[in-house]
C-alpha cells in the first residue's frame, strides 16, 4: 500500500553537501518524488549559523516504522562535525536532521508525533510544504497547507522569515558512511 508522506530537512552545518545528499538518499524512499526549492532561515537558538531547509515527499511503500528507521539510518550516514559559528564552539553536531511532517492521514505519537507540530509552528517547514503541496489538507487541524501559509506569512517578526536560496542541485552529492 502505498502512502503520501513528507519529510522536513534542515541542515546548518555543511549544508549544501548535506542536502544534496538527504535528496539523494531520501529521494530513493518514494515514488513520484516532490522536493521543493531550498529555503535559508535563521536558528531558534540564536548564536547557531543559518539553516537550509527543504521538503521532500512523494508516495512511500515502507510501513512508519520502516521509514522512521531508514530515516535515522540516512541521518547516521551523514554523520556529524564540529559546530563553530562567530567564535562559539558548540561541540559536535548532526549535519542532518530529517522530520516525518505527515504521513497520509496518521494521527500518532509511536514511532514519532503525526502530523508534526512543525507544519503549523515554523515557516521554514510550513513554506516549502506549501511550496510543493498547497492542497494538502493537514491531518489534525482540516485546513489546507496553503491556508495556514496565507494566515502566518504575513504576521512573521523579520527573524523568522525564510528566504528562497538559489541553490545548484547539479553538484555531485557527497558519499558520506555511517561514521
Amino acid at each position: 500500500m502505498t502512502t503520501k508522506v513528507y519529510l522536513g530537512v534542515g541542515s546548518n552545518l555543511n549544508r549544501d553537501n548535506a542536502l544534496r545528499f538527504a535528496k539523494k538518499e531520501l529521494s530513493a524512499l518514494f515514488s513520484n518524488v516532490k522536493c521543493s526549492s531550498v529555503w535559508e532561515s535563521r536558528p531558534v537558538r540564536e548564536a547557531e549559523p543559518d539553516y537550509y531547509n527543504i521538503v521532500i515527499g512523494g508516495d512511500c511503500d515502507l510501513s512508519l516504522d520502516d521509514l522512521v528507521a531508514k530515516i535515522t539510518e540516512i541521518e547516521l550516514s551523514a554523520g556529524k562535525e564540529m559546530m563553530f559559528n562567530n567564535g562559539t564552539n558548540f561541540g559536535i553536531k548532526r549535519r542532518l536532521d530529517v522530520d516525518v511532517l505527515v504521513y497520509g492521514d496518521v494521527v500518532t505519537t509511536e514511532p514519532c508525533k503525526l502530523p508534526r507540530h512543525d507544519i503549523q509552528d515554523y515557516p521554514f517547514v510550513l513554506c516549502p510544504l506549501c511550496e510543493i503541496d498547497p492542497d494538502l489538507v493537514h491531518p489534525l487541524l482540516k485546513v489546507r497547507v496553503a491556508e495556514l501559509w496565507q494566515e502566518m506569512e504575513p504576521r512573521l517578526p523579520e527573524k523568522m522569515k525564510v528566504k528562497k536560496v538559489d541553490f545548484n542541485w547539479e553538484e555531485p552529492a557527497p558519499s558520506w558512511t555511517k561514521e
